[in-house]
């Protein structure tokens, strides 16, 4: 996987959060805050972890009312292991 892909993947949570207007203010605001700490990532390991944590709780968060964006989620941080991150 490459940035690329991280980028689509990026681009396909932005338009999942679009289709689901239902979300709650703090869902969509958490949701915001990880698509532009995906973007803005640099080499800080600790960052990294602190990131693949919030995905990971997220995921599991929207496991149930939204599987869409769950699965998104979870993409991300696999293609974010993909990628050394």
């Amino acid at each position: 996987m490459s940035d690329q892909n991280l980028t689509q993947l990026l681009s396909q949570l932005h338009k999942t959060l679009q289709d689901h207007p239902q979300l709650d203010d703090d869902s969509r605001a958490m949701l915001d805050q990880i698509a532009s700490d995906v973007a803005a990532l640099n080499k800080d390991d600790n960052e990294h972890q602190a990131l693949t944590d919030k995905l990971e709780q997220q995921a599991v968060e929207f496991e149930q009312a939204h599987p869409t964006l769950s699965e998104v989620l979870r993409q991300i941080v696999d293609t974010l292991g993909r990628i050394g991150v």
